[in-house]
């Protein structure tokens, strides 16, 4: 079953040139997620009152066009058909106008948080999104980041209350947002970016501060995410 719906930006969520933000597409692309999860009864917030979470493992996300204000925004989204009883794979589909403008594809685990490990999806609830055998990436798997040998920049981030979601961790989100924060000014001032890979490893759930290393090549950003006691918690890839 592929699920469509559409969004209303706010100011907010444009720059200053008038385009919209990568964190406002994926926050938009993020939500076209939930809102496909409720249409088929499967309700994030109530599943970790049960006890069961989805976790988000991986984002890709590749930007033809940043759609500009007062365009109308709407989304696809669709399940694959599972390859592994612990997990699904979301793809999705943003438009501008009606047109394509950006594609996203997403890997998420069930996790019982009580005993914190994996555990399986049940089938019944795999039929309820009607799974698609269509994939936006069929040739592009997502591959393992590679943390650098060496950082050209190093940020500590303070931890804000309102960087913390329903699950207690920090939102996937602000990793993007650490990312960004973490470039030189020059860097963030002059390159468009319209690639984005994160790949998320520990939960940041505590701590007053987060730790930003990153490497800068030809327009490619990497940067490594860690908690305050060192562990790696994200690794962000961002490419013009």
């Amino acid at each position: 079953m592929i699920f469509e719906t559409t969004f209303e930006p706010i100011v907010e969520d444009y720059n200053k040139n008038g385009i919209l933000t990568l964190q406002a597409i994926l926050k938009m692309l993020e939500n076209t997620g939930n809102r496909h999860s409720d249409k088929v009864g499967d309700f994030v917030i109530e599943g970790v009152s049960k006890g069961f979470a989805w976790i988000l493992t991986d984002w890709k996300l590749k930007v033809d066009f940043f759609p500009k204000y007062s365009q109308k925004i709407s989304s696809q989204t669709w399940i694959e058909k599972p390859d592994s009883p612990f997990g699904i794979s979301r793809d999705l589909i943003f438009f501008a106008d009606k047109k394509e403008c950006a594609r996203a594809t997403t890997k998420w685990v069930l996790l019982d948080t009580k005993t914190k490990r994996l555990s399986k999806v049940d089938s019944t609830l795999i039929s309820s999104y009607e799974p698609e055998e269509k994939t936006l990436f069929p040739n592009e798997k997502l591959a393992k980041i590679s943390i650098p040998e060496k950082f050209d920049t190093e940020k500590e981030i303070q931890l804000r209350r309102s960087d913390f979601d329903f699950n207690s961790h920090v939102h996937n989100l602000c990793y993007l947002d650490f990312a960004l924060e973490t470039l030189p000014h020059e860097l963030y001032k002059n390159y468009i970016f319209k690639e984005v890979r994160i790949t998320y490893k520990t939960a940041l759930t505590d701590g007053r501060k987060a730790i930003c290393r990153q490497q800068n090549i030809n327009g490619k950003s990497t940067t490594a995410i860690y908690s305050e006691s060192g562990a790696l918690c994200s690794i962000v890839e961002l490419a013009v």
